[in-house]
Order: C-alpha cells, then structure tokens, then sequence
C-alpha cells in the first residue's frame, strides 16, 4: 500500500471513530470539545451537524483510499480548512474563544488529507 492510501486510511478511521463516538455518545463527545449538550432541537442539530461531517468525511478518504481518485480525499481536505478558517474567523469576527486543540486537529487533518490528495493526482 503506498503513501496516499495509508493517509487516506489512518485519516478516515480517525474521523470515523469520531463520528462513531457522536452517534453512541455525544454527551462525552461534547464535553471533549469544551460544549454542553444541548437540549431540544438544538441537540438534533448538534449531534447530527457533528456525526454528519465526521462520517461523511471519513467515507470521502475511504472511498479515495479504494479507487485512488484525489478528488475525494481533497474534500476532505476542503471541509476542514473551511472548519478552521472559520474558527478562526469566529474567534475574531464574534468574539468566540478558539479552542487551540481543535484548531490544530482541524489543520492537521486538512494537511493529512491534501497532501494525501497531492500524492494521488501527481504519484
């Protein structure tokens, strides 16, 4: 196995484990990123919001994984720059704390996956 599929693999386990964890338990999963769970719809959102671009992402590298096409483990890598700039945008723009430790997985699995998405489409 070469290079771009083993990034693609690790990243979309990561992610999936993540998703996982939101789906069987998102009041720990919540706690772990510093927020409350919320009640009502806003829980709805919440864990849905969370699960959906956890387990999406992870098929994206799973599915660039097993047909060596870049361009899904590049969306990947699209969503979570998006996910960081905007929090760093928030933080700015809003007030918001940054939460540094997200903020650095954010870019780390942003980086994981273009550069996993580079090997595919120059390799």
């Amino acid at each position: 196995m070469k290079l771009p599929q083993i990034l693609s693999g690790i990243l979309g386990l990561v992610l999936a484990i993540i998703a996982i964890r939101w789906m069987i338990s998102p009041e720990e999963s919540a706690l772990s990123l510093n927020m409350i769970l919320f009640e009502g719809e806003g829980r709805n959102t919440q864990i849905r919001d969370f699960t959906g671009i956890f387990l999406s992402t992870s098929v994206f590298c799973f599915i660039s994984m097993i047909t060596r096409q870049y361009q899904w483990i590049c969306c990947t890598g699209i969503v979570f720059l998006v996910i960081a700039l905007m929090s760093i945008l928030a933080s700015q723009i809003h007030v918001a704390p940054i939460t540094y430790s997200s903020l650095i997985a954010e870019v780390i699995f942003a980086v994981m996956a273009l550069v996993s998405s580079f090997l595919f489409k120059f390799k």
